[in-house]
């Protein structure tokens, strides 16, 4: 079985902010944290099968919350794991030795969800009342430049910005303007390269700054690099499985790489062929009950991924979350899975390795 491109190993489903253009307020699954002992144990065959080329610790909910989080990262780190952390940065201000613990840890790569970069629209986080924006936002300027300053730290970080740019091929899980258009965006990421590389002894000149984010382009996911350590990236408003449209056209062929190239394991040990698949709709198995490697190999997964290899969406979750909410952009979005997956994406890794690591 060649490794998946991705692994999401949710070691929480809790978390501490309630954001509006994410799914957590409506989900109904059961709050709670994966147990120590299966989390170790998936750490240890992802590492001896060679599993994955990356490994998360998201799917839902905040990892910085998780009880045994730097426990998890070491054990990752010293098993010599591709790990992704992908946090909303909140406790960098709530509790400030998070800061030097993730820096010393040595940790790949750590993406901050940023997303909302100024106080009028850090109101749709719902944040704990203790935490206001300016101090979540000194919290992850002072992560950043830590980890900048330390020459000991591999970890790459990513400050992600949601990009509410109409378009054609998305529909958003709600509407809502936090960033939208060009000039907005290349505005906001100016200000925040700005502040996160002040007193940066190895930071680009500020032209060599505004060239990089002056290639930006609205309504697409695009990496700005503005030091080996440090890129700003902007992600599209997208569906989160099309759950809360109330009209969606569903999708009866196209392509996805659930299964195949991508998996996901909620707390609960329930394996999932996608990130998008937060309630578990499409269990594949558990794996309290048997290996990873087996539920991969059986047959849920096997017909699953099969049906995607012949172009064929029969799962009614998957019909309905690369369907769309009108026939024209149900029919755009069905065929453009099968350009992105089978031709865009491959020709862009070989021309780009490692684009995609998002």
């Amino acid at each position: 079985m060649p490794p998946l491109e991705r692994l999401h190993l949710e070691v929480t489903n809790v978390c501490n902010f309630k954001c509006e253009f994410c799914p957590d307020t409506i989900m109904a699954r059961r709050r709670g944290h994966m147990a120590w002992e299966l989390l170790d144990r998936l750490l240890q065959e992802v590492a001896e099968h060679r599993l994955a080329e990356i490994i998360t610790f998201h799917l839902m909910g905040e990892p910085l919350i998780y009880p045994h989080i730097f426990k998890a990262i070491d054990r990752a780190v010293a098993l010599g794991i591709n790990l992704h952390l992908t946090t909303n940065g909140s406790t960098f201000d709530l509790w400030p030795d998070h800061i030097d613990r993730l820096v010393r840890s040595r940790i790949p790569k750590v993406t901050i969800s940023l997303q909302t970069p100024d106080p009028q629209s850090f109101v749709l986080r719902g944040a704990p009342p203790r935490l206001q924006p300016e101090h979540y936002f000194e919290g992850i300027t002072r992560y950043v430049q830590a980890n900048l300053a330390d020459l000991d730290s591999p970890t790459r970080v990513h400050i992600k910005f949601l990009d509410t740019t109409p378009h054609p091929f998305l529909v958003p899980h709600k509407p809502m303007t936090v960033v939208t258009g060009r000039a907005h965006m290349q505005a906001e990421l100016t200000t925040w390269a700005e502040r996160l590389l002040t007193g940066c002894a190895a930071a680009p000149s500020v032209a060599e700054q505004q060239a990089a984010i002056a290639r930006h382009r609205p309504g697409q996911w695009q990496l700005i690099p503005l030091h080996p350590k440090l890129m700003l990236e902007t992600f599209p408003l997208d569906s989160w499985g099309n759950v809360e449209s109330p009209q969606v056209i569903p999708a009866r062929f196209g392509y996805c790489n659930g299964v195949s190239r991508q998996a996901g394991v909620l707390y609960d040990g329930t394996v999932v062929p996608c990130c998008k698949d937060y309630e578990g709709r499409i269990p594949l198995g558990n794996v309290v009950e048997r290996s990873l490697v087996d539920v991969l190999r059986d047959r849920p997964a096997c017909t699953l991924k099969g049906d995607f290899d012949r172009l064929q969406v029969n799962n009614p979750v998957c019909q309905r979350c690369m369907g769309a909410d009108t026939p024209i952009k149900s029919a755009l979005r069905q065929v453009g899975s099968v350009v992105y997956f089978k031709a865009y994406s491959p020709i862009k890794k070989h021309l780009q390795p490692g684009w995609g690591e998002v």
